[in-house]
């Protein structure tokens, strides 16, 4: 795929360092996310994923960590690099969805340990769709993910924030999560309804064709207010939305649950 001209410098000295960090436990190195799905933009995260033989350990971790500490100085891309380093071992085994990885969130220094990119989501995303930097192609490390674990998960992942939301609705309240809440749902039920996945603007076209016409004004709203999204972090969104956008968040719910439903009889 092309990429901004001023992105693979980036992605070279993010892969030079984790192989300086890891020496020959660096199975592969993938772009993912955003850029990956083919639905990048000025404002998209720089989402990875490196592979490991084995987990990291002590001295290894610590070379990683300076690496992530140095590395957004750079600024532009660099300072917007989000990934995992991820265990080929675990990504083989469905058992092992969940287990934690060192894991690098956007604009951050600090290296932690995170479930982010272990989801059958992400596993997905880097099997299907993962952009090589280093190594063979991904599909040729691991196995693919399933279906039903895709369907299961984004049912999970619908209610999980459905309740969340409920208990703190501050969301609906931001001018930058509540379109992000909206485009959000719009993928989980595309994920529920597909068993793959795209990004969230594709889901929410997909879905002004696909959900109840009352959702399709706030999802209109959402995908007209992409740009410049952390400008409006400490912005309130449109009171308006608020209950339209949990309306959408609960309907998720149900159609999620009624497609896993339908794709168990079928």
């Amino acid at each position: 795929m092309s990429l901004p001209p001023d992105l693979r410098p980036v992605l070279d000295e993010l892969v030079a360092g984790a192989a300086e960090a890891l020496g020959e436990r660096v199975d592969g190195a993938y772009l993912v996310g955003s850029f990956a799905l083919g639905c990048a933009d000025a404002w998209s995260d720089v989402d990875f994923v490196v592979v490991t033989d084995g987990r990291v350990d002590d001295a290894q971790r610590a070379a990683l960590t300076a690496l992530h500490a140095r590395l957004p100085d750079g600024g532009g891309w660099a300072a917007h690099l989000e990934g995992s380093y991820a265990d080929l071992a675990d990504l083989r085994s469905p058992m092992t969805l969940g287990r934690r990885w060192p894991y690098v969130d956007n604009g951050s220094r600090e290296l932690v340990d995170s479930a982010h990119d272990n989801t059958a989501h992400a596993r997905w995303v880097l099997r299907e769709r993962g952009v090589v930097l280093r190594g063979p192609l991904p599909r040729d490390l691991f196995g693919e993910v399933g279906a039903e674990a895709l369907r299961a998960e984004a049912l999970g992942v619908a209610r999980a924030r459905a309740e969340e939301l409920e208990d703190d609705p501050g969301a609906y309240a931001s001018a930058w999560a509540q379109p992000f809440t909206v485009l959000t749902s719009c993928r989980i039920l595309h994920t529920a309804a597909h068993a793959e996945v795209v990004g969230k603007a594709a889901a929410a076209r997909w879905a002004l064709e696909h959900v109840d016409a009352r959702h399709r004004p706030v999802i209109e709203a959402a995908l007209a207010d992409r740009a410049h999204p952390w400008e409006r972090v400490h912005q309130q969104a449109d009171p308006a939305l608020a209950a339209p956008t949990r309306d959408l968040v609960w309907d998720v719910v149900r159609l999620a649950g009624q497609a896993a439903l339908e794709a168990r009889g079928s």
